[in-house]
């Protein structure tokens, strides 16, 4: 959707008019007309002034701004990425179970140290983010996909590797900077595999089953994001947490914790 549709679209959700949008915005209706026609573009200022007018979500912004590629407005800054302390925060305060931080890519903003000692577990010496990593850094879908990565120690690969595939896909039906990502995990040998036999359904509530030397950890994957950041970069956080989906899993996983 052009930028002129998108902001009369997102005016019209709040109940405003042209004229209450540009006094709440300190434009002149003449402008926001001229905006939502196509007439004009904004600038840095005047587009920062109607997100705060229109008081959007994470979302919305991301919406509004994506909606002026590829012309951005001329001096417009990229917003600025979350605080790295608080992303790491957010992934600790996860513990005792396993998580990472990533955006929308799959590129990894943290992990916690649960996570950390289950990799050192399965993979003694071996850093299995950097072993996995892109050119552009550490990616959470190219450790599950790489042949260096977890699908080494995976049970049910069949039921595992279908249903994570299926999920990027839909996230590059909806995002198009995720396209690359996409174009080279279906590279991946245990991804072009999966044409060549038969796959299995996933069942209502995927468990992942990792065979660690004579342990064998079953867990399940939540996938969550902050419910009302109101900050452009926040809205794309993404915290995937690993639940034990049994007891044995759960005090294998406590005592990894520590």
């Amino acid at each position: 959707m052009a930028f002129g549709p998108a902001l009369a679209r997102l005016r019209r959700s709040r109940g405003l008019s042209q004229e209450a949008l540009a006094d709440a915005a300190g434009l002149s209706q003449r402008h926001v007309s001229f905006l939502e026609t196509g007439r004009a573009q904004p600038g840095q200022r005047s587009l920062a002034a109607l997100i705060a007018a229109l008081a959007l979500r994470g979302w919305e912004q991301r919406a509004l701004v994506d909606a002026l590629a590829p012309h951005p407005p001329s001096g417009a800054q990229t917003p600025d990425a979350p605080d790295p302390a608080l992303v790491s925060l957010l992934a600790e305060r996860l513990s005792p179970w396993p998580a990472y931080a990533f955006r929308p890519d799959g590129t990894l903003l943290a992990a916690n140290r649960a996570l950390g000692r289950l990799l050192d577990l399965a993979a003694p010496g071996e850093d299995l983010w950097a072993a996995t990593a892109p050119a552009d850094g550490p990616n959470i879908y190219d450790l599950v996909f790489h042949p260096a990565g977890l699908g080494r120690w995976l049970a049910n690969p069949d039921e595992v590797i279908p249903e994570t595939l299926r999920r990027l896909r839909i996230e590059a039906a909806q995002d198009r900077m995720l396209a690359p990502v996409l174009r080279r995990i279906e590279r991946y040998p245990a991804v072009q595999a999966l044409t060549a036999r038969a796959q299995l359904a996933a069942p209502p509530v995927l468990i992942e089953r990792y065979r660690l030397g004579a342990e064998t950890l079953s867990v399940i994957s939540v996938i969550s994001h902050l419910a009302s950041p109101g900050e452009y970069e926040l809205d794309g956080l993404r915290l995937e947490t690993f639940l034990p989906a049994d007891a044995g899993s759960e005090q294998l996983l406590a005592e990894l914790a520590g």
